[in-house]
């Protein structure tokens, strides 16, 4: 039988309990001194915030029960997202939903995989390169990802979709002149992100593919570079899953994708708007640090070049 989580400073507020919102998350049966480890590990970190048991719980499943991953794992989220408030901070709702509604589409489709696993799709919504603000992506994207989380629970991984349709020249010449978001982006992604990633899949690949990929693979570790796969178009996407889960506009059986997004910009609004703004108190307190963190976001001013742009 399941135990319930326990609940902590943050989990007293019904309203906006985190991570998991509007989902019970229970400890599954023979985990519970996995739990149990964690906690007295984390007495003895007083950088770190309180944690529910449903906190602790999230990390060990996206770590696959190893502790010390896990360990890592909240250690760095907490402390990457304490130095990096210009991509966990400004989480209000009328800047986010505006974004949201006129810059970018995010869909989660409705049906997993048959492992289990859920897909979500981004693409941009308005192709003007000049109208790109890189750190407002991201801030989005964060956002995006973390209700994403609440709503999922504890769900067996993740593919990630991008679809490059109205992506231009213009837009990565934009990210390029931000090279220490790119840095902050691919650091949070690959050690801080507490889920099962299982692939990730950039359809209707432009031309300049190879300039996008040169940008951020410094950066990536061997890991994720095996999950990246590159599709010009859905025919070679079938064999990583079924092209009935796709939105009716890619050839699929899912609601069309603006449909989807709609819906979850409504989700936010209904429920999520404290939520998110919460979230940005639950960070690590850096002056209470006794150990040197494993990643020190520093700024990056002078240590990139400019992606030239053909």
């Amino acid at each position: 039988m399941a135990t319930k989580a326990a609940v902590s400073a943050w989990g007293q507020n019904m309203k906006t309990r985190h991570p998991f919102l509007r989902n019970k998350v229970e400890i599954p049966k023979g985990k519970e001194m996995d739990v149990q480890n964690i906690r007295n590990w984390l007495v003895h970190q007083p950088h770190l915030p309180k944690l529910t048991d449903e906190h602790i719980l999230m990390f060990l499943h996206s770590c696959y029960y190893s502790g010390e991953r896990t360990k890592e794992t909240i250690d760095n989220y907490y402390t990457v997202r304490a130095q990096c408030m210009d991509l966990f901070g400004g989480r209000d709702w009328s800047k986010l939903k505006e974004l949201w509604k006129t810059m970018y589409v995010m869909a989660p489709l409705p049906k997993s995989t048959p492992e289990g696993y859920r897909i979500l799709l981004y693409r941009l919504a308005d192709s003007d390169p000049g109208k790109l603000n890189f750190q407002d992506c991201l801030v989005n994207f964060f956002a995006y990802n973390d209700v994403r989380i609440s709503e999922d629970g504890l769900t067996e991984g993740y593919i990630v979709l991008f679809d490059m349709k109205g992506c231009s020249l213009g837009h990565l010449a934009r990210v390029s002149t931000c090279m220490n978001l790119v840095r902050k982006f691919m650091i949070y992604i690959q050690d801080c992100h507490p889920v099962r990633l299982k692939g990730v899949h950039v359809i209707n690949t432009a031309s300049f593919i190879d300039s996008c990929l040169a940008l951020v693979k410094p950066f990536m570790q061997s890991g994720l570079i095996q999950l990246v796969h590159l599709h010009s178009d859905l025919s070679t996407l079938e064999k990583f899953f079924p092209l009935e889960l796709m939105p009716t506009d890619y050839g699929g059986m899912a609601p069309d994708t603006l449909s989807l997004h709609e819906d979850h910009i409504q989700l936010v609004s209904k429920h999520y708007k404290d939520w998110l703004k919460d979230s940005e108190k639950i960070t690590a307190d850096l002056k209470k640090r006794v150990t040197k963190p494993k990643n020190q976001i520093i700024e990056l001013e002078g240590s990139f070049k400019t992606l030239e742009i053909d």
